[in-house]
């Protein structure tokens, strides 16, 4: 056993093997900077299941950060370099693969042994390779003249038949499927046939986050697949996280899948991995029937009428109240302006604090109160998030904040609008945990309604409170707590 001490004074141990493997990657590898790599016990432990193929199958999940791409790239590296055999890189995207072959690309120059194997094509210069790292395929070239050779392939899951043919077309004995969860069953089971050319001799790596219950559900039911399960708990142990961060990261979206590597359970997620926003017990628990006193700053969310059977809705939020005030079906933009303005005036909404969809009939409504100098908010939802790392669009943070309102506390006006918060789904677009919503497009083939009132609330969240604002609100649950007035639940402070 042999003992390590990290910058931060964190000890970590090694077996004998893990030490091995921490050594090798010493001498044969380098950071951007130019300074020895060094892997973790457990990356040394993954950089070997594959260097050293010691498992026809393997299914690997691993928490955020834990350096998957990078391990798996080295490892691969090194076989290729050694041996000469084909392997492949799969992903839900070719963009996701790539990420994997550029860690390959970039390691290919770190030493002399893995630079004076490695193939370079007509045309083709060792600086524009190391810069760019696009390629699609490289290969190394060994003393007796054979190759060492990895490919990427992208399958995209919304053609699963043209995709699965592109996956059969390439043989190689050894796959890593990255994201493999992401991957739909059928498109799964067309890449494991790419095998059959090599029954006797394979090897199948599965890597990814739990996010469906599908093949990758399946594998880790499977006890005849080795499986390596590492979580946010050993991340602390091995200093690739702290409790800091974890605490931070609990309040995002997918926290169990991405770092606890929990399934989603069976009732809350469907067969393409959606999730609803809320349940319906929630939804129900968060309505009130009788008077609330709000308190906070107002909002009044606008969310204009589309046709085709939709509404406007008007919602009314405080820091611990909304309700649906009026729905039309007005289509008269000048019209609904004045609706708008007499809405918020009645209920003391400033008119800075009116949020309204600008896209679509929106824009027309918009771009009148701009002529009128009326200061409201529009909101394109599909512009980029404020916290662009965990969420794909501001549609997705608003939901998200929506939802983190609720779950802390947040009431509703009794309304049947209400229950379109179960229809709202969302998922996590891959492993970096950046959340998505159901688009309405994709709601609308599923014989989904537009959630005119959810989105209406949506609206009022898509901006954080100022400074002011969050003080006064501080000061008045702290009046309330004194007051011992117990109707709320205070965790929304």
């Amino acid at each position: 056993m042999e003992k390590i001490i990290l910058g931060n004074g964190k000890e970590i141990f090694y077996n004998d093997e893990q030490f091995e493997t921490y050594k090798k990657v010493q001498v044969l590898f380098k950071n951007e900077k130019g300074d020895q790599m060094y892997l973790t016990p457990t990356q040394c432990d993954v950089f070997n299941d594959i260097f050293k193929r010691r498992h026809k199958q393997i299914h690997l999940m691993a928490h955020t950060r834990f350096g998957k791409s990078m391990t798996v790239a080295m490892a691969v590296l090194t076989r290729i370099t050694t041996y000469p055999e084909k392997w492949c890189i799969l992903a839900p995207t070719k963009e996701k693969a790539r990420i994997i072959m550029d860690y390959i690309i970039q390691h290919s120059f770190d030493n002399e042994y893995f630079k004076g194997k490695l193939i370079i094509e007509k045309g083709e210069s060792v600086e524009a390779l190391r810069r760019k790292r696009s390629k699609d395929r490289i290969n190394f070239v060994h003393s007796d003249g054979t190759l060492g050779e990895v490919f990427i392939i992208g399958v995209d899951s919304n053609n699963s038949n043209k995709a699965g043919d592109a996956a059969m077309g390439f043989g190689a004995a050894n796959i890593i499927l990255d994201e493999a969860a992401l991957v739909d069953d059928e498109i799964e089971s067309k890449i494991f046939r790419m095998l059959g050319d090599n029954a006797d001799d394979y090897f199948y790596c599965k890597i990814g986050n739990p996010f469906k219950r599908n093949h990758f559900l399946k594998d880790y039911r499977n006890t005849s697949i080795f499986h390596r399960n590492i979580t946010s708990e050993l991340g602390v142990r091995e200093g690739r996280l702290n409790e800091e961060f974890l605490n931070i990261a609990k309040t995002k979206p997918n926290y169990d899948v991405l770092f606890e590597n929990k399934f989603p359970p069976a009732n809350m997620v469907d067969k393409d991995g959606w999730t609803s926003l809320l349940t319906e017990d929630e939804i129900e628990k968060a309505m009130v029937d009788g008077k609330v006193e709000m308190f906070g700053e107002k909002r009044l969310g606008l969310d204009p009428a589309g046709g085709g059977g939709c509404f406007n809705s008007y919602v009314l939020r405080s820091e611990n109240f909304a309700a649906l005030v009026r729905k039309d079906e007005e289509d008269n933009t000048m019209t609904t302006v004045g609706n708008m303005i007499q809405i918020a005036r009645r209920l003391e909404v400033p008119q800075d604090n009116i949020f309204m969809d600008k896209i679509g009939l929106g824009r027309g409504i918009h771009d009148r109160c701009r002529e009128q100098s009326i200061p409201v908010k529009g909101i394109n939802v599909a512009e980029s998030a404020i916290e662009k790392l965990n969420y794909f669009n501001l549609r997705a943070e608003g939901y998200w904040n929506l939802r983190k309102w609720i779950k802390a506390g947040g009431k509703l006006k009794k309304h049947s609008d209400w229950y379109e918060l179960e229809n709202i789904k969302y998922k996590a677009q891959d492993s970096t945990g950046k959340m998505i919503i159901m688009s309405k497009e994709e709601m609308r083939k599923r014989g989904i309604n537009s959630p005119d009132t959810a989105d209406a609330l949506m609206l009022t969240f898509t901006t954080p409170n100022t400074l002011r604002v969050k003080k006064f609100v501080r000061n008045r649950i702290k009046r309330i707590r004194k007051d011992q007035n117990k109707s709320y639940n205070m965790k929304m402070a």
